[in-house]
């Protein structure tokens, strides 16, 4: 039987080695601000999330207010309303029930927040929502993202999932 202090000095290197790995994949509650749509990203914890490369997104990162992402969702479902695509309408009647999460940063020298969007069947069976970037390849209507330039109160670039 090994004793207590052995244990301990094996046990301990192993547990740091479990908190550093877990350390680069997920976003502490703390580090990000829970709105009643989603979650606001705190600039610190975009590459922790894997938003820069799952997304695309680019530094310098920031973090958008909570008036920033009022603002924007107030303009969210007009804006999928005009859009040409159909499914954007779709998803417009059907936004009170999506999750968002938001995060900003920069391309270009201007600020951007990106909107990840995804539908109550995915929030609901699955909390991972909270702490990493959610990026599904298929999903068709249950996922879509979109970028919104805050100084011009724009979107752009929507993006709605293709059916598997």
């Amino acid at each position: 039987m090994m004793p207590n202090n052995v244990r301990l000095c094996v046990a301990a290197p192993v547990y740091m080695l479990i908190l550093l790995a877990l350390a680069g994949t997920t976003v502490s509650q703390e580090h990000s601000q829970l709105v009643d749509i989603g979650l606001i990203f705190f600039a610190e914890d975009v590459e922790r999330s894997g938003a820069d490369r799952v997304l695309g997104l680019t530094p310098p990162y920031w973090t958008p207010s909570p008036e920033q992402i009022a603002l924007l969702e107030s303009q969210l479902r007009p804006y999928l309303g005009r859009v040409t695509q159909p499914k954007a309408k779709v998803i417009a009647a059907r936004l009170g029930s999506y999750r968002r999460q938001y995060f900003g940063y920069s391309e270009n020298g201007k600020k951007w927040i990106f909107v990840n969007g995804f539908c109550e069947g995915h929030w609901k069976k699955e909390d991972a929502w909270r702490d990493r970037v959610v990026l599904v390849l298929d999903g068709g209507l249950c996922f879509f993202k979109v970028r919104y330039n805050p100084s011009r109160s724009q979107f752009e670039q929507l993006e709605i999932n293709g059916e598997a």
